[in-house]
């Protein structure tokens, strides 16, 4: 089967996740809370509020597919990650996108508890907005985060400042590959050539010439691309210290036929778990596709949406572990 007739299979629903991935098409029923100066968006509208952060990418519309696992009567709230808009230059420290998260939280809910989640990178400013919380005398009610447990080369990636640019091209690739099944072979020794502008230019005209994604804007791309590398530095030199007195609960999400079933240590996502004791870490695995965090896919959010209801319901009980 050819990469067009592959793709002619897949389901609306993959389709435009990853339209929403690579270009944050807000399709759905998420609108922009009407604060000036928010980055907010309004999933749904309730009490108690669960916040969000988004993965790497900083879009957040694919975080619909959530709401039927999360207890009816929560209003869950996207923190959309600053600058997707043009409105600001994208934070590029973890500590930075905390911070503007709690005085976005503040502005619509002055007092705690707090309920903090993030998928992806994005459990990095939950744990983060956690321990600022607590170092501001306010309470969590919960620290999530939403962990797809790819198998990665993780010591192999590169992590310094320089390589940002093919560090991004090789994890907007990856999830490309993940979510469409299929094999991406980029001329890299032709792309170390190019400038980074001309690579954002060539992987645009790749993604569409060989069939992959069709229509892609070039300038929403490239936007992407430049708060992708902020959150990926951020995510890259994130360092929590000690002495946060919480607890998180990680939901780990990955398939066992492809051995991710164990958190790597070498994880960018694991930096808060290497900084508190065990006993204030809470893992559930679930055996499942790491990918339908992102595109809600069927049978595997049903999986994770069961454990995540149990997570959140517990949480505004007051009785999570």
């Amino acid at each position: 089967m050819n990469t067009t007739d592959r793709l002619q299979q897949l389901s609306d629903t993959k389709r435009l996740a990853l339209l929403r991935l690579l270009e944050n098409k807000n399709i759905g029923n998420d609108r922009l809370l009407t604060l000036e100066g928010s980055n907010v968006k309004v999933l749904r509208e309730g009490a108690p509020i669960l916040f969000l952060y988004p993965a790497t990418d900083g879009s957040v519309s694919y975080m619909n597919n959530y709401l039927p696992h999360i207890p009816e009567a929560w209003g869950v709230y996207a923190l959309q990650t600053p600058g997707m808009d043009g409105e600001q230059s994208p934070y590029r420290t973890v500590e930075e996108l905390a911070a503007h998260g709690i005085r976005q939280m503040r502005r619509v809910q002055p007092e705690g508890p707090y309920y903090v989640a993030g998928n992806c990178m994005g459990g990095l400013p939950a744990y983060e907005t956690a321990r600022q919380l607590h170092e501001q005398g306010e309470r969590t009610g919960l620290v999530l985060h939403l962990m797809p447990n790819f198998n990665r080369p993780w010591k192999e990636l590169p992590v310094d400042s320089s390589s940002l640019q093919q560090r991004a091209i090789m994890d907007y690739v990856y999830i490309i590959e993940r979510l469409l099944a299929v094999r991406i072979d980029l001329p890299w020794d032709e792309l170390n050539e190019l400038d980074e502008e001309a690579q954002v230019e060539f992987v645009v005209r790749y993604v569409d010439e060989h069939d992959l994604l069709s229509g892609m804007d070039l300038d929403v791309f490239r936007n992407r691309m430049a708060i992708y590398k902020a959150n990926l530095s951020a995510m890259l030199t994130y360092d929590p210290p000690t002495g946060f007195d919480g607890s998180i609960t990680i939901l780990a999400v990955g398939e066992a036929s492809r051995e991710e079933t164990v958190i790597h240590a070498m994880s960018p996502y694991a930096a808060p778990l290497r900084s508190i004791h065990r006993d204030q870490i809470n893992t559930i695995f679930v055996d499942a596709d790491g990918g339908a965090l992102f595109d809600g896919a069927e049978p595997d959010i049903g999986k994770i949406g069961r454990e995540l209801r149990e997570i959140v319901s517990a949480a505004g009980e007051g009785t999570l572990a």
